[in-house]
């Protein structure tokens, strides 16, 4: 019974969208002067570079201005959560 309860709290759950969260044309113009700069993740330096990492997040203070703002793989990305460089 307790899974079942898990399950749908997490089903009701909803996250705010992009925008909300600090993603705004500022980011989307920041991430495609990164990307174009340098297509390699420069965590691992071994995949193509997909996402453009904070490297202050957004939750933490952080800003989407290009010098908080480096290439990285969705895995290393994504990986980190919300921990600084």
């Amino acid at each position: 019974m307790a899974g079942a309860q898990r399950r749908e709290q997490k089903r009701k759950h909803t996250r705010p969208s992009a925008w909300a969260r600090g993603y705004d044309s500022s980011y989307a113009k920041g991430r495609a002067a990164i990307l174009a700069a340098q297509p390699l993740c420069s965590l691992c330096n071994a995949r193509p570079a997909t996402t453009a990492d904070h490297i202050v997040p957004l939750s933490r203070g952080g800003t989407n201005d290009i010098d908080n703002l480096r290439p990285a793989c969705a895995p290393c990305n994504f990986g980190r959560g919300n921990r600084p460089a």
